[in-house]
């Protein structure tokens, strides 16, 4: 990987990986860069901060990927492991370099230059407000951008996932699992941030607002959102993937159904902690706000990516 790309990947990984956790919680979330017949994605298991120089980046032969993925020749009770199988044999080798995580199928079948995918809570809110009102989003987005929009009702990330990114959209909403942007330049980033930022003043989320444009600490955002007792809430897979882990954590409280993530925990599980603030940030501004449904929450976690996603995660942290 020529140095220019590496150090572009490092700093848009860098970039999103900041926005804690408006953009990115734990390890979820991934970027990629095509160069000639390469994908240079965030390897599985890593979080998107971590990635400098060589550290967390895997190489895929994208093309021979997507020669597979046009196939689609797979059963479904044969698909996952194929997936899975597929995404080990096109990632290539290289010192320092990882493995490509269970998102990398879309990231090699959309044609631009750069996909970046996150768990903005911006867009899952978006989402819901489409649910709501079709007509008055769809018409907000007409005034507020040029880009194409794409809607994708919530689906099994993954393989599934990957089957149902059509189309040379700009900006993919996914129900319950964030935004895709895609692009040939690396500024839709920016072009997001913007967008959402205005999403938050015209339908009214001003906490959310106020996050995307002040800059504080983890730690003060914790402290100041997640140490009330809430119920367990699964808003977007990687709560499902890592249920276990978190709630390991979680001690009952006298009110029934809800839960408390101790404040004292943050430090031995910081990624755990993120998504706890993220799923409690959703709930205050969104009390109604719809969980992932219980036919992918009860199979996320036995996908074999996740399975290698956790390993990874495991070994290397």
């Amino acid at each position: 990987m020529s140095e220019v790309f590496k150090n572009r990947l490092s700093q848009l990984c860098t970039k999103v990986g900041r926005q804690i956790p408006v953009w990115t919680q734990g390890a979820g979330g991934n970027i990629s860069i095509k160069e000639g017949n390469r994908l240079w994605i965030k390897a599985t298991g890593y979080r998107l901060d971590e990635v400098k120089g060589s550290v967390g980046i895997a190489q895929v032969d994208y093309k021979k990927m997507v020669e597979v993925l046009h196939q689609n020749d797979w059963i479904e009770s044969e698909a996952e492991e194929n997936y899975a199988k597929l995404i080990r044999e096109t990632t290539l080798p290289g010192l320092g370099l990882g493995l490509a995580s269970m998102e990398t199928g879309f990231h090699a079948l959309l044609p631009g230059k750069y996909v970046a995918h996150f768990h903005s809570l911006a867009s899952l809110l978006l989402y819901h407000e489409l649910a709501k009102d079709r007509a008055r989003v769809l018409k907000w987005l007409q005034q507020k951008t040029d880009l194409e929009c794409a809607f994708v009702p919530v689906c099994r990330p993954g393989w599934i996932l990957s089957g149902k990114i059509k189309g040379h959209a700009s900006l993919y909403f996914l129900e319950s699992h964030g935004i895709i942007l895609h692009s040939d330049k690396d500024s839709l980033v920016e072009e997001w941030a913007i967008l959402e930022k205005d999403f938050c003043k015209d339908f009214n989320y001003p906490l959310l607002y106020s996050l995307l444009i002040e800059t504080k600490t983890f730690t003060e955002l914790f402290q100041q959102f997640a140490t009330e007792p809430m119920p367990f809430k699964c808003y977007f897979p990687d709560i499902a993937v890592f249920s276990e882990r978190i709630e390991k954590i979680l001690e009952p409280t006298s009110t029934r159904d809800h839960l408390l993530f101790p404040f004292s925990a943050v430090d031995k599980d910081r990624d755990m902690a993120e998504l706890w603030l993220a799923t409690q940030l959703i709930f205050q501004m969104c009390p109604d706000f719809k969980e992932v449904p219980s036919e992918i929450t009860s199979v996320v976690r036995d996908l074999p990516t996740e399975k290698l996603r956790r390993q990874r995660e495991l070994n290397h942290a």
